[in-house]
């Protein structure tokens, strides 16, 4: 009986049609797993909205911040452009 086991087995390991559906099997059955263990998304959902909220909230921050570095770049240009217009004037 043993012997008949062993010999079944080993044509089923042999057997590139039985590894397949073997292989199949177990990946079907691991994925209708994952999924019904997943359950309900609140979690995640309730997450991804207190990360989005928390965003929202240094938004403003940044807009001020990025017009502060404009504002920066304004006032170096400008006073550049002067130094080089000054400049040009007095050699003429």
């Amino acid at each position: 009986m043993f012997e008949k086991a062993k010999r079944f087995a080993k044509k089923i390991a042999t057997s590139k049609k039985a590894q397949m559906t073997c292989l199949m099997m177990v990946c079907g059955v691991t994925a209708m797993m994952a999924q019904t263990t997943a359950g309900d998304y609140s979690a995640g959902t309730a997450a991804l909205t207190q990360v989005s909220e928390e965003i929202a909230k240094y938004v403003p921050i940044v807009v001020k911040l990025c017009y502060a570095i404009a504002g920066v770049v304004a006032v170096v240009g400008a006073i550049s452009v002067y130094i080089a217009m000054s400049a040009s004037v007095m050699v003429a």
